[in-house]
């Protein structure tokens, strides 16, 4: 690889620093003990790191400015990641175990460490103590102009973004968006919908949401998707500003706002309604069964302590029953 392509990343693991250790008293729970990660960028290019936690459940995404310092606190445990610096992008694991100072040297010119074992993966445990080790990157071309992204079919269905990618709470781009990542972001995919919205849990705590409430969205086509996506699971994506009911327990529709009336049908756990509206008083919703997966086009009323709600319940209008 030409020197202009080369990016050292000197590795030093700080031991001097003391890891943070949290933990609920009496509660029996494990300790977590988070590390610090500083990040110094010397490139003159915005430095990205994508951190996906394999025995944790935490998802970080690091991005520092050119010319900058970023300081971080991450959980302890191993992540797959990956880096993104001077145009190119590489994956590997890093094992946070102790404290990390990560350098990221000038683009231009040779690596300091020309030479030096490590190269495209990096295992940071491998690393002797204030060793330096070559962190080389193959560069990714983005695709010519009104060539579609390229799609490969082995291994798991992935994205690793060529340019900034928005990611949105549903599968619309009318939805809200959760978060805009940077060049170089990379996550594995676990379901997708009919019209080819690709969907991941992104690894936070969620309350109660449910099935396709859990996930968040990439449009298709905007991206390099690589991997077997045909053979992920098509799920149902919910539709962008309606509020959903996600009952915990098969709960009753009934055909009026009062548990004497008939019930229409029941609603399963796992299966979803809109909220159309509510009671003056707040004790009943009205659902409708039609935008969501049940395939049911019925309408009618649920006792209001039976939902478990997503989306924008607090505009939901007053109807009469």
């Amino acid at each position: 690889m030409k020197n202009s392509l080369r990016l050292a990343l000197v590795l030093i693991l700080v031991m001097a620093l003391t890891s943070i250790s949290a933990t609920t008293s009496g509660s029996g729970n494990p300790t977590i003990t988070l590390y610090r990660i500083e990040v110094q960028n010397r490139t003159g290019q915005s430095v990205t790191l994508s951190l996906v936690g394999t025995d944790v459940p935490s998802v970080y995404y690091l991005s520092v400015a050119p010319g900058t310092t970023g300081i971080y606190t991450i959980r302890g445990g191993i992540y797959n990641q990956t880096t993104h610096a001077c145009g190119s992008s590489a994956t590997g694991t890093l094992q946070a175990t102790q404290q990390l100072r990560l350098i990221f040297t000038p683009c231009s010119g040779p690596a300091p460490n020309s030479g030096a074992p490590t190269i495209e993966n990096i295992h940071l445990t491998d690393a002797p103590q204030g060793s330096a080790w070559l962190y080389q990157y193959n560069p990714t071309p983005p695709p010519a102009s009104g060539v579609p992204p390229v799609v490969s079919t082995a291994g798991a269905c992935q994205i690793t973004a060529l340019n900034e990618v928005t990611i949105y709470n549903r599968p619309s781009t009318a939805a809200d968006v959760f978060s805009t990542q940077p060049a170089g972001f990379n996550i594995k995919f676990s379901a997708r919908t009919s019209t080819g919205w690709l969907g991941f849990d992104p690894g936070i705590a969620q309350a109660a949401n449910i099935g396709s409430f859990r996930l968040r969205w990439i449009a298709p086509g905007t991206q390099t998707i690589s991997g077997g996506c045909s053979r992920l699971p098509v799920v149902w994506g919910p539709p962008p500003g309606i509020c959903f009911d996600m009952p915990m327990e098969d709960v009753n529709v009934h055909a009026a706002a009062d548990s004497s009336s008939p019930v229409v049908v029941r609603l399963h756990v796992g299966e979803f309604a809109a909220i159309t509206g509510q009671t003056a008083d707040g004790n009943w919703v009205k659902v409708d069964l039609g935008p969501g997966n049940t395939g049911s086009s019925a309408t009618g009323w649920v006792d209001s302590s039976t939902t478990n709600v997503n989306g924008p319940r607090d505009s939901l209008p007053h109807v009469t029953p």
